[in-house]
């Protein structure tokens, strides 16, 4: 095996960030284009495809003037008051660098009580209830007066209203989304604004606590795309560079059509498999019958995919897990499906009214998309292969 050995500069299993992260420049454009008209923000994307990463990034490298920007995965709150908590001492925490609020923040700290805050936002007091939601709707409206405009970047918001929900704190899931929205329409809280995403379906989540639709939609809506064939080049090249296997233009043709739905992580697993199984040979040069090979291991890899089914069985009640189960492995074996096909299996399931808001989530969440023929498709080879693997016998 040489020694000299160098893999592509990817990452799997965790956002890309650093050196890691390929800038997705219209995808960040569009966002800043949004807040810039002072509109709040829901990213619509499927599973995996980095969305995570494009908003650690732009909190991270921000010149923009006049703007505070705060990144925060939510996933580990516990109940209605520690989401509270955790935003108002974010928000704390960001004051301190505001203009005009030096000495004002050392004033209202020994007013609260407040004797420290974390870096991630937890909140100590020296001896007093408080009541967070209360003292959030009284410090949001002083900041009306100043020039900077506060913006919390909040990841896996619909996981926790789901953890919620399914601890019996249905309550405190439905007031979240209510004073969220209260927040983002009150013109007195006008100094604050929200970029919201997740990577369950939002709008699931929301019918089962007993939301509606108008809860999110003030909400600009940016669909995170796949990359394009200029940004595929670009990648490959990017995260290629020096290393010991390198990929002609006819080589990144085959790779495109194999991965087909053009994101970093389908990519990226194929070209680990690759990588790996070349160094094993000390191979330096590859062939399509090579990149075959590695899309049947990667395939076989249960592990890889397992997640995006689990993901389904976890948030989705019983039958209607059943149900959108069923039209996922029909697509495995017959390659596509149709709206009759789905009202009939909707039929079965007693979901003759709601069955295309399903199909909407899973089109939402990553799993099929449209076909130009009206019939629906998995988005991902991988994803097709992985679910009839999983389910080899299906006599639909």
């Amino acid at each position: 095996m040489k020694s000299s050995w160098v893999s592509p500069k990817i990452i799997i299993g965790k956002e890309a960030t650093g050196d890691f992260y390929f800038r997705r420049n219209k995808i960040e454009e569009e966002i800043w284009t949004e807040l810039r008209k002072g509109n709040n923000i829901l990213i619509t994307a499927p599973r995996r495809v980095g969305k995570t990463s494009v908003m650690k990034y732009i909190v991270k490298e921000s010149k923009e003037q006049n703007y505070k920007l705060i990144f925060r995965n939510v996933q580990g709150i516990r109940d209605e008051d520690d989401f509270y908590k955790i935003i108002y001492g974010l928000i704390l925490l960001e004051l301190k660098g505001f203009r005009g609020w030096k000495q004002k923040i050392i004033d209202y700290f020994n007013n609260k009580g407040i004797y420290e805050i974390s870096l991630s936002g937890d909140i100590k007091f020296k001896e007093k209830e408080v009541n967070y939601l209360d003292e959030l709707n009284d410090l949001i409206p002083q900041l009306k007066s100043e020039e900077e405009v506060l913006i919390f970047f909040i990841d896996e918001l619909p996981e926790v209203l789901h953890k919620l929900y399914k601890n019996g704190k249905n309550a405190g899931a439905h007031n979240i989304l209510q004073n969220l929205r209260h927040w983002r329409q009150d013109p007195k809280f006008e100094k604050i604004k929200f970029v919201l995403a997740g990577s369950v379906g939002f709008h699931y989540i929301i019918g089962l606590i007993n939301g509606r639709p108008a809860d999110i939609n003030d909400l600009n809506t940016i669909n995170y795309l796949p990359l394009d064939d200029e940004e595929f080049d670009e990648y490959i090249n990017k995260v290629t560079s020096g290393a010991t296997i390198s990929y002609s233009p006819k080589l990144k043709v085959y790779l495109k059509t194999k991965v087909n739905y053009l994101v970093p992580y389908f990519i990226n697993l194929l070209l680990n498999e690759i990588d790996k199984t070349s160094r094993s040979k000390d191979q330096c040069k590859i062939s399509t019958r090579d990149i075959d090979e590695a899309m049947t291991k990667v395939v076989n890899e249960n592990h890889q995919f397992s997640d995006w089914k689990i993901r389904l069985s976890g948030y989705l009640l019983k039958d209607d897990f059943d149900f959108v189960n069923e039209v996922l492995i029909h697509i495995a074996h017959k390659d596509n499906i149709s709206v009759q096909q789905i009202f009939d299996k909707a039929q079965k399931y007693g979901k003759s009214d709601d069955y295309m808001s399903f199909v909407s989530d899973l089109v939402q969440d990553g799993y099929i998309i449209k076909h130009e023929d009206g019939k629906y498709v998995y988005i991902s080879p991988f994803l097709k292969e992985f679910w009839k693997n999983n389910n080899p016998v299906y006599n639909g």
